[in-house]
């Protein structure tokens, strides 16, 4: 008796669950995903060997430009809204829940206060690149040391809300800026109001994006 031969056919796969599960994790990550903040100010760091990397939470930056601007952000937005309220109190300067926003999303800030009314009221990119353009960085002069006012603020703001600790502080400066500009910020940390003896230099890696501790004891 002749054996049966049973048709041979492909084994067949239905990909539309596998297409729905792509789209649906592609559409979570747009919605889930932070875009990064814009940026006023651009420093040629220069380089290092640190293996201490750079924290992500909690950060509080101070940086220097080529121009020996100085620039000042944090990246907690809660802290970072309470901030530019209280800076606001300090100068009496009434800001609007839009600046407030537009204060919370932009990255660092370098204009003086009473320009940041008008800084936080340009609509778009190009407007606030030209105030920062024309700006010349938070003043650190002894008369007028707005960056002191910053720190101390952010300080008072963060360990409200963390047990009394400070934030960790970073500086970050162009390696082509004036020392002596650096120098002043690093007294501005050691001054009685705000204590800061350790904080991190930014630099550019030639192995990895890390930075270094530094003591000021």
């Amino acid at each position: 008796m002749a054996k049966i031969k049973m048709p041979r056919s492909s084994p067949a796969m239905d990909m539309t669950p596998l297409v729905d599960l792509g789209f649906l994790l592609v559409t979570f990550f747009m919605l889930t995903a932070q875009f990064r903040p814009e940026e006023s100010v651009v420093v040629d760091i220069p380089s290092s060997r640190s293996q201490s990397a750079i924290p992500t939470e909690n950060l509080m930056t101070v940086v220097v430009d080529s121009a020996g601007r100085v620039f000042w952000d944090f990246t907690d937005k809660k802290v970072r809204r309470e901030v530019i309220k209280e800076m606001g109190n300090r100068y009496k300067i009434q800001f609007t829940p839009e600046q407030e926003q537009r204060f919370v999303s932009l990255g660092a800030m370098g204009m003086p206060m009473q320009q940041m009314p008008a800084y936080l009221s340009q609509e778009d990119a190009v407007g606030r690149h030209q105030m920062d353009l024309q700006s010349q960085g938070i003043p650190i002069d002894s008369t007028n040391n707005q960056l002191l006012e910053w720190i101390r603020v952010t300080q008072l703001i963060f360990s409200s809300g963390a047990d009394g600790k400070n934030p960790i502080v970073a500086l970050k400066g162009d390696g082509n800026v004036d020392y002596s500009v650096v120098n002043k910020v690093i007294k501005i940390f050691q001054s009685p109001t705000v204590k800061i003896n350790r904080f991190k230099m930014i630099t550019n890696l030639e192995e990895s994006r890390m930075t270094a501790s530094t003591s000021t004891k």
